[in-house]
């Protein structure tokens, strides 16, 4: 969205106040947000709806994983069940005059479980600045009413989805998703494997505070800039940890993170909050490898 043209008013000494002056531009800006266009590349889907011969035994699938990916996230944009989407998508091959099938509600559901998401982002010739976080996701919780008036059952359980953003260009480059036993230095090894490319620094917060998670970014050759926590010790001379302390104990907490340009961590909260209104604030499967 572009940004409205504003005019800061503000008195001495006080905090500034912006002003939109552009609002015919602004107003339009904010209409186009619920424009949307679905457009496939025809000749994309001919060689890709279908997979590969992959030489092994056993009758094929008979839809890619691409194909299975594309109706998923069409599900989860629109927050349809299987049944409706299974509808969506043939409305959608009949629109654009595609004569390519349509998996069935039950195949979309089984195929999930085996399912390798590719996550689509822009390459970067330059050094990555990544940013790490984590968030829960409910599974078929009970509203806040039920457990305010009758307490939470053993149904309601949560999931835990730890993202690796890119801080340049926003996109998200690496997902986990595990049960809440796992805590975030366990997954963040996984997740900078899932990172291509060269690793300039790693931001996150107090949770990636680990000798495992120190370890996994030295091994990209990647700076790690984490708030040590309260009750910190210094490791070994020279440690990031331990310069991380020394630099706290000069200069304080607030502005070794204005050095150390920790404040680009808030770019993976953001991006939580891009995703869930999008996913909802729960998963609508209850098995794991779903």
């Amino acid at each position: 969205m572009n940004s409205p043209s504003t005019v800061p008013s503000a008195e001495a000494g006080a905090k500034a106040k912006y002003r939109v002056r552009n609002w015919r531009e602004y107003d339009r800006v904010l209409v186009e947000r619920g424009n949307i266009t679905v457009w496939f590349d025809e000749a994309f889907l001919r060689e890709h709806w279908r997979p590969a011969a992959n030489g092994k035994r056993g009758a094929p699938f008979e839809y890619s994983d691409l194909a299975i990916q594309t109706l998923r996230v069409l599900k989860a944009v629109f927050h349809l069940p299987y049944r409706a989407l299974e509808g969506f998508g043939r409305s959608l091959m009949k629109l654009m005059l595609l004569a390519l099938p349509i998996p069935d509600h039950t195949q979309l559901s089984r195929r999930a479980k085996t399912l390798r998401v590719a996550i689509p982002c822009r390459a970067s010739a330059e050094p990555l600045h990544v940013v790490v976080d984590s968030t829960g996701m409910k599974i078929y919780g009970e509203g806040e009413w039920k457990v305010r008036q009758h307490g939470v059952s053993k149904r309601r359980t949560w999931r835990k989805v730890h993202l690796a953003v890119n801080a340049g260009s926003k996109d998200v480059i690496g997902v986990e998703v595990t049960t809440v036993e796992w805590s975030d230095g366990e997954v963040f090894e996984s997740l900078l494997d899932q990172v291509e490319g060269n690793i300039e620094q790693v931001d996150g917060d107090g949770a990636y505070d680990t000798r495992g998670a120190y370890d996994a970014a030295a091994a990209r050759g990647a700076r790690r800039v984490v708030p040590p926590r309260e009750n910190a010790v210094p490791w070994e001379e020279g440690h990031p940890r331990t310069q991380a302390l020394e630099n706290i104990a000069q200069h304080g907490r607030k502005e070794w993170k204005k050095i150390a340009g920790y404040h680009r961590r808030s770019l993976a909260e953001n991006a939580m909050y891009r995703f869930k209104p999008l996913f909802g604030d729960r998963l609508a499967c209850r098995l794991f490898e779903t």
